[in-house]
C-alpha cells in the first residue's frame, strides 16, 4: 500500500488512510471482530466485556473491532493504538415482530467524532423493510464520501422467500453488486460453501469482500479450520465475532486465524484492484 521507493510521494484521500488503518501493509487482509451482537441478543458477557475483548484482539493481532457507538465509550482508548475502530449504524433485536428489520442509529459524523475509522451498515435483503434499508446505506454512503470515511455493507440474504438460496454464489454476487452500486468500499458475505465458490463471488466485484463467521463452532479447532478454509480463498479478510468470543480460548482463535491472514506473500485480487486502496 505505501511505497516510498525512489522517494515517491503518494496522495492520501481520508478513506485509504482509515483503510490503511485496517488492512495490514504487507498482505492487505484483516481479521476483523464484531461485537456488535448485544443490541439483537443482549449482553455478551460482564459490564467490562467489550474492553477485555478489545484487549484480547489487540494483543491476538486482529485489525479492526466493530461495535456500537455506545459500546465503544466503554473501551480504553489505548486498545486502538494497534487496532481499527468499525462502528457500527445498524440496530433490530430479536424481540421485535420483524427480526430482519435494522433502522439507522447513528450518524458518520457522530462516529468521526468518537475515532471511528470506519462505518458499517446492516441489510438484510429480502426483508419486509428492504426498501428502507437498500436507502439507508445508500444515505449513508453518500455521506462517507463527504467525510472520507471508509463504509463497510454487511449483506445478508433474509427473508420468507429466500429459501436455500442465501449463500449461493448467484445470491452472494447479487449482494456484493448492490453494495457495490450503492457506494460501500467493503462488503461483508457469508460464506459460499467453498474456497473456489468464494473466488466466483469474488471475481464478481470490485471491492474488497469479507466473510462472516456465523454460528459457534463445535470447538475452537473447528473454528480455526473454518476460518483458514475461508482465508484460503481469495477474499480479503474475515470478519468472525462468535466464533472468536464465543471460543474456549479466544486469544488461541484470534491469534491464529490473524497470523495466517497475515503470512501470505501478497494481496488478493480484490485488494489490489480496489480504487479506494491504490494510492498512486
Amino acid at each position: 500500500m505505501f511505497d516510498n521507493l525512489g522517494g515517491r510521494r503518494h496522495s492520501l484521500s481520508g478513506k485509504q488512510l482509515r483503510l490503511s488503518r485496517i488492512f495490514a501493509a504487507t498482505t492487505r487482509r484483516a481479521l476483523v471482530v464484531p461485537i456488535d451482537h448485544s443490541v439483537t441478543v443482549g449482553p455478551l458477557g460482564s459490564s467490562d466485556h467489550a474492553d477485555n475483548t478489545a484487549e484480547l484482539l489487540a494483543r491476538a493481532g486482529a485489525d479492526a473491532l466493530i461495535v456500537h457507538k455506545g459500546r465503544a465509550r466503554t473501551i480504553d482508548p489505548w486498545r486502538f493504538g494497534s487496532l481499527g475502530l468499525i462502528m457500527h449504524l445498524s440496530a433490530g433485536t430479536n424481540l421485535s415482530i420483524d427480526r430482519t428489520g435494522k433502522v439507522l442509529v447513528g450518524s458518520v459524523e457522530e462516529c468521526l467524532g468518537l475515532g471511528a475509522d470506519a462505518v458499517s451498515v446492516h441489510v438484510n435483503v429480502g426483508s419486509a423493510s428492504e426498501p428502507q434499508q437498500l436507502a439507508d446505506l445508500g444515505n449513508v454512503a453518500t455521506e462517507c464520501g463527504r467525510l472520507g470515511v471508509p463504509l463497510l455493507a454487511m449483506m445478508y440474504a433474509r427473508g420468507p422467500e429466500i429459501g436455500d438460496d442465501a449463500t449461493s454464489v448467484r445470491t452472494l454476487a447479487h449482494l456484493a453488486a448492490i453494495a457495490t452500486d450503492l457506494g460501500a468500499d467493503l462488503v461483508k458475505l457469508d460464506y459460499a460453501g467453498s474456497p473456489e465458490q468464494m473466488n466466483e463471488v469474488v471475481d464478481s466485484c470490485p471491492l474488497p469482500l469479507l466473510v462472516a463467521g456465523g454460528p459457534v463452532a463445535d470447538s475452537d479447532d473447528d473454528a480455526v479450520a473454518f476460518g483458514l478454509e475461508v482465508a484460503s480463498s481469495r477474499v480479503a479478510g474475515l470478519s468472525f465475532g462468535r466464533q472468536i468470543f464465543g471460543a474456549e480460548q479466544p486469544h488461541r482463535v484470534a491469534a491464529a486465524l490473524a497470523e495466517h491472514l497475515h503470512a501470505g506473500t501478497g494481496p488478493p485480487r480484490s485488494l489490489t484492484s480496489a480504487p479506494t486502496l491504490e494510492l498512486a
